[in-house]
């Protein structure tokens, strides 16, 4: 018999035979106690009585002239004590680990409001920054001639800093948990996804691929302007990053239902041959702060930003991912709801 069995059928037997009332409740103040510790090791409720049951037939095995009923009432306060505390315990357990959830979530919440007075704090230096660099690259573009490699590039720090600069308030409205206003965009998929590549591919070092693919012209969704940009460019990112920078990151987009069928969309897929997630990581990918990336190479908030604007633009976002086996990799598919009916015959 296990430890704990043992110690029961000792009080069990003490109980039983104790000549006087103080004794006994000695002795239920020893199962009082069991029924506690049982608790903190976590025995299941089940086993519980399982463990008074087999008290009691080793009892009868052990004492065959003692009739049940000489006995039975002296049998059963053991178990009813041990139960008892077993019960409380349990609940003063179930009552810290919610009160240690909601302090985890106010601390969390805390963190966030001080994200959000340090992003405040920064942003307009930020954007006067942002400001100069704007100036001169428009006032250097314009001394360069059209369609020169140059002209070129200078477009793509404009088009750059744009960016950064909806991506500063993007900051904001994540940091302080402010509802953004979704307006009717009409997106031409493919010039604008093809455009937000470009622009990552300048940070993509050699040995990295994009492949991008879509049955899509031209689809309209409920949006503020940057917001796909923004989805794109976080997962496009950690993916690369999950393939150290060196592979094939798969791009997709098409029509789609969601919903179970309820709602026509658009499905966005990126793909990554990386390492993969294991399940714990799975479950907190879209923690905010959540990272298991070395320090100072990511803050944990690129994922949690793309959960917050698909769940804001009513949409939906599943991970897959396979981090054992020659097959290792990562898959996010992002469904977004159409403003509006599609033509026949475009959606899937």
């Amino acid at each position: 018999m296990k430890p704990i069995g043992e110690r029961y059928f000792q009080i069990l037997q003490q109980v039983v035979f104790a000549d006087d009332t103080y004794a006994i409740e000695v002795y239920l103040a020893e199962a009082f106690e069991l029924g506690r510790a049982l608790v903190d090791q976590k025995v299941p409720p089940d086993e519980v009585t399982h463990i008074h049951h087999e008290a009691v037939v080793r009892f009868s095995r052990t004492h065959p002239s003692l009739s049940f009923a000489q006995v039975a009432d002296r049998l059963t306060r053991p178990l009813m004590e041990m139960t008892m505390a077993y019960g409380l315990a349990f609940r003063e357990q179930m009552e810290r680990q919610y009160q240690d959830m909601v302090n985890s979530r106010l601390a969390q919440s805390h963190k966030l409001e001080a994200v959000g007075t340090l992003a405040a704090g920064i942003a307009h230096d930020f954007n006067n920054l942002l400001g100069s660099i704007i100036g001169f690259a428009e006032m250097a573009g314009d001394e360069l001639p059209e369609g020169s490699s140059g002209k070129h590039s200078i477009n793509h720090v404009l088009t750059a800093s744009f960016r950064a600069r909806d991506l500063v308030t993007r900051m904001l409205t994540f940091a302080r948990q402010s509802p953004v206003k979704s307006v009717a965009v009409e997106v031409e998929v493919v010039a604008q996804m093809q455009e937000t590549l470009e622009l990552l591919s300048v940070s993509y070092k050699k040995g990295l691929e994009i492949r991008f693919q879509t049955g899509i012209e031209r689809v309209t969704v409920m949006a503020d302007p940057g917001q796909l940009q923004q989805i794109v460019m976080n997962l496009c990112i950690n993916a690369a990053d999950a393939m150290s920078h060196r592979g094939v990151v798969a791009v997709g987009l098409d029509f789609a239902r969601f919903d179970d069928c309820a709602k026509a969309g658009i499905c966005l897929k990126v793909i990554d041959s990386g390492h993969g997630m294991p399940p714990e990581v799975q479950e907190r990918i879209f923690d905010p702060f959540f990272t298991t990336k070395a320090p100072n190479k990511g803050s944990g908030l690129g994922l949690s930003v793309v959960y917050g604007i698909v769940t804001q633009l009513g949409g939906l976002i599943e991970v897959q991912s396979r981090a054992a086996g020659g097959n290792s990799g990562t898959e996010f598919k992002v469904f977004l709801p159409l403003a509006n009916n599609p033509p026949d015959g475009e959606n899937g």
